[in-house]
């Protein structure tokens, strides 16, 4: 009992330490709960309108009866809420970031979804509290901030945990499917930070002891490969171009030649490695080794005539995947084994035929009676569940994906489908969001039609989006062109890079940072769309921008 007294007396209960608290909360629940999100900035409001009352309180406040004392409360609450206010409004660069919200309000003026507006406000309400809080309350010192750093960092290693048990109890199809907190795109997003906050950690060595900074190094390697496991494109891009953006900055910066060598050299490497990678990559899948159809095989072994095409179903792993093809028996034995017919669609909505012969042309066999009588259960099963080719089904295999979005662009340019890649179905969006700009590019369709907008515009572009992948424009930067126009559009732009001009943070490590990974998130997301991407973005822009004291974190220090 005494050693739990010593532990509880070290729990501050004052005001700035609550706010500490309540920061930690909602930085462990960006990558973990939403539910977490949305009850620690209820909190943090509280305390940021409860905070300061000390100072008007009458004597004998504690001697007062519970009601008196609590109208006491209510009054000295409201006298310092303007105090809170002129320092705001005293804060030219706290004031356009909050303006981003206000933005979104004013497109509710000329919106006709007023419900979908609301919604779409209500979700963002982080951009307008989060901001507002942090810029009228103290900063955080060195310390306080390094633990609230690490405190998500270890968040987010926790989810990656709960990732991996999901991979290793359930059978997952998808690697989307292990991110069970919030989306993978944003979960990535986390785990990119959290790399380059452990990066800081290690090379400013925050640790003095040694087995952290192993601890940390360790740390770093696993979110490096989880990112592979993810299968995260987004997240391997943005870490990869954080990595070369730094060593760039270390070339032109570290003080000993040997050093600056060794870190071009590193830098080139990694970057010709990656060039030839996907130079043999692409290779496969736009050459095929020459093929002289004459002497191929005519006839199945049952007599019937065999298609060699070159041209309809295109090239993987080096080979064209229309050899040896026969649709005759293909029907007839797929349609033995299988109640989804041949002729109709997978469970993805693909065309079934087409999973079928690529499916039989990644294992090895001609797209026969023969190859088809070859197949397992189980892999009859992944047939119909729209599983086109054979080394999709390994974990771990970031080639596959690459060979999904390049089969994916490639049914793209021949068929016009963009239904079979999650990358093409973006330029979908992309093409249809640019549909909508061209014909309210001056004010736009305001913040809630959007959705309104988008579903006209699939119709009149007569898009062969099927309706479960129609969605919105997946670029932050377009969807607040179509919300609100080009001069809306221009002060998005202001309010991302103005304040952080103001207040000289481009040469702070954890902003650059942090501006980096969510610009380019921005280019193929909707980033502030989802609960867990605007409470992201606007938790730590102003964390970074206001709620820490000035200190030695710049890059060039």
């Amino acid at each position: 009992m005494a050693g739990l007294s010593k532990i509880t007396m070290k729990i501050n209960t004052d005001a700035s330490s609550l706010m500490f608290y309540t920061l930690v909360l909602l930085a462990i629940s960006i990558p973990l709960s939403e539910f977490g999100m949305s009850i620690s900035q209820f909190i943090l409001l509280g305390i940021w309108i409860f905070q300061g009352n000390d100072a008007y309180m009458p004597q004998g406040f504690e001697k007062k009866s519970r009601l008196h004392r609590f109208f006491i409360t209510i009054r000295n609450a409201a006298m310092t809420l303007p105090g809170k206010f002129r320092m705001l409004f005293n804060n030219p660069a706290a004031m356009v970031v909050v303006s981003l919200y206000l933005l979104h309000v004013a497109g509710t003026l000329y919106s006709s979804d007023l419900d979908y507006a609301l919604k779409d406000l209500r979700i963002k309400l982080p951009l307008l509290s989060l901001p507002v809080i942090l810029a009228t309350t103290q900063g955080l010192s060195g310390g306080r901030f390094r633990r609230l750093m690490t405190f998500f960092t270890l968040a987010v290693f926790t989810g990656t945990l709960a990732s991996i048990y999901v991979l290793l109890t359930k059978n997952v199809s998808d690697p989307r499917e292990l991110s069970i907190f919030i989306s993978h795109i944003r979960f990535s997003l986390t785990i990119c930070f959290a790399i380059f906050i452990l990066i800081y950690f290690l090379i400013r060595k925050k640790f003095k002891y040694k087995v952290y900074r192993y601890i940390i190094a360790a740390g770093i390697l696993w979110f490096l490969l989880f990112l592979f496991i993810l299968e995260s494109i987004t997240g391997i891009f943005i870490t990869g171009l954080l990595t070369l953006i730094f060593l760039g900055y270390y070339i032109f910066t570290a003080r000993g030649q040997l050093l600056r060598l060794s870190v071009a050299v590193l830098g080139i490497l990694l970057t010709v490695a990656s060039v030839y990678y996907f130079r043999s990559f692409v290779k496969d899948f736009t050459s095929a080794s020459p093929v002289d159809i004459s002497t191929l095989d005519k006839y199945t072994e049952f007599g019937t005539p065999y298609i060699h095409d070159t041209c309809a179903y295109g090239i993987e792993n080096g080979q064209y995947v229309g050899l040896f093809l026969c649709p005759t028996e293909l029907r007839h034995e797929w349609n033995k084994r299988s109640k989804l017919s041949y002729d109709g669609a997978d469970k993805k909505g693909h065309e079934l035929n087409y999973t079928l012969i690529r499916f039989l042309h990644s294992k090895g066999y001609r797209k026969d009676a023969r190859g088809v009588r070859k197949l397992t259960d189980a892999e009859i099963r992944h047939i119909e569940n729209g599983v086109a080719n054979v080394d999709y089904l390994e974990k771990f295999n970031l080639r596959s994906r690459f060979e999904q979005i390049a089969m994916g662009y490639s049914n793209y340019i021949r068929h016009g489908d963009p239904n079979a890649s999650s990358v093409m179905q973006r330029f979908e969006y992309w093409k249809t969001s640019i549909h909508i700009v061209k014909k309210h590019w001056l004010t736009g369709v305001g913040t809630g039609d959007l959705n309104d907008a988008f579903y006209k515009a699939y119709n009149e572009t007569e898009s062969k989006l099927q309706e479960d992948y129609r969605k919105r424009s997946h670029n932050q930067f377009l969807a607040i062109f179509i919300a609100f126009g080009v001069f809306g559009l221009a002060w998005f732009l202001f309010t991302l890079i103005y304040p952080a001009l103001k207040l000289g943070k481009f040469s702070d490590y954890y902003y650059v940072v942090f501006f980096i990974i969510i610009f380019m998130s921005m280019l193929t997301e909707d980033t502030l769309e989802t609960q867990a991407g605007a409470t992201f973005f606007a938790f730590f822009n102003a964390l970074l921008l206001f709620g820490r004291r000035r200190h030695s974190d710049a890059l060039a220090d």
